[in-house]
């Protein structure tokens, strides 16, 4: 009996809840997140233009107007500049980080522009665009074409590895492009099979692991240099679902995917063994997910604004 009383307490594990609301200039779900972890912004694409916010108190800190639903954002910290795409207006906005000033506004290179991608080896943001596949790349000081690649299907998430690949996902063709970023030219395809409808990846470049979000309740993990599929995890969420990557230590990456549904999903990678850690239901509402390390919370999409993710 003494034994037992004194054997130590195991405290039940912390689940992940919604810690906050950042609400932004439009009650707007949000379409599109990215975090600028050096600079501690949060930036929140959404129907009509980009919220910014300060992550540390919340605080938001302007808004840039866009003209139709914002499909994607990527940042530029070295150029200090953001980037922007309308899907309605088939156009990205070129704004500057520090001032939030609109500097330009550029045809996209297709329709219905979605993510975008910064290339900063190559100075390209490059743009999906879902409504004729077209992958476009744009100068990412002057806006100016810097070519285009027809890959056709719908083009979602797109994500450079630093050895010169470009990797898009394809919501119809149920792939992965890879795309030589040297030449814009095509590589070949990966297949997400059992996956279905892939909308967004996050790639852990270190462990030379690439995570795809599917529509059909499936997280694929893909090694990108045999160009196969290594692992399933089958996760609570229906509907197109984004992902957001937290590093933490001992080799271990943690997934957080938001799903159309209201279903938040967490997958965690331990030392490249994927298992589903967490299935709540009832948060959220969309796919837009970012993740900033320094404070180790998600940012996810809510009904009006962006819901911030904790324990």
């Amino acid at each position: 009996m003494l034994a037992t009383a004194l054997m130590p307490v195991t405290a039940p594990a912390q689940e992940y809840k919604v810690l906050g609301t950042l609400s932004g200039a439009a009650a707007s779900p949000a379409q599109a997140l990215k975090v600028d972890e050096a600079g501690r912004r949060l930036y929140a694409g959404r129907q009509g233009g980009v919220d910014v916010f300060d992550i540390d108190s919340g605080e938001r800190k302007g808004t840039i107007a866009v003209n139709g639903a914002v499909g994607g954002i990527a940042l530029a910290p070295d150029l200090g500049r953001g980037y922007a795409s309308s899907a309605d207006g088939g156009s990205v906005l070129v704004f500057d980080l520090q001032s939030l000033a609109v500097l330009q506004t550029v045809r996209s290179g297709g329709s219905e522009p979605r993510e975008l991608e910064y290339d900063p080896a190559r100075g390209v943001v490059y743009v999906s665009n879902a409504g004729n596949g077209q992958l476009a790349a744009l100068d990412a000081k002057n806006g100016a074409s810097r070519g285009s690649l027809k890959l056709g299907g719908r083009l979602r998430g797109a994500s450079v590895d630093g050895r010169g690949n470009l990797f898009v996902a394809d919501e119809a063709k149920d792939v992965l492009h890879v795309v030589d970023t040297a030449k814009l030219s095509p590589l070949g395809a990966i297949s997400v099979w059992p996956g279905k409808a892939p909308t967004a990846m996050a790639n852990d470049v270190k462990e030379r692991r690439i995570y795809v979000s599917t529509g059909n309740g499936k997280m694929i993990v893909v090694d990108p240099d045999p160009g196969q599929m290594l692992g399933v995890v089958e996760t609570g969420g229906k509907g197109a679902a984004g992902v957001a990557i937290q590093y933490a230590p001992a080799r271990l990456v943690r997934l957080f995917m938001p799903n159309a549904d209201g279903t938040l999903d967490v997958v965690q990678n331990a030392k490249l063994t994927p298992s589903l850690e967490s299935s709540k239901a009832g948060i959220g509402g969309g796919s837009a997910a970012a993740f900033d390390g320094r404070s180790g919370r998600a940012f996810v999409s809510g009904a009006d604004g962006v819901l911030v993710i904790g324990k």
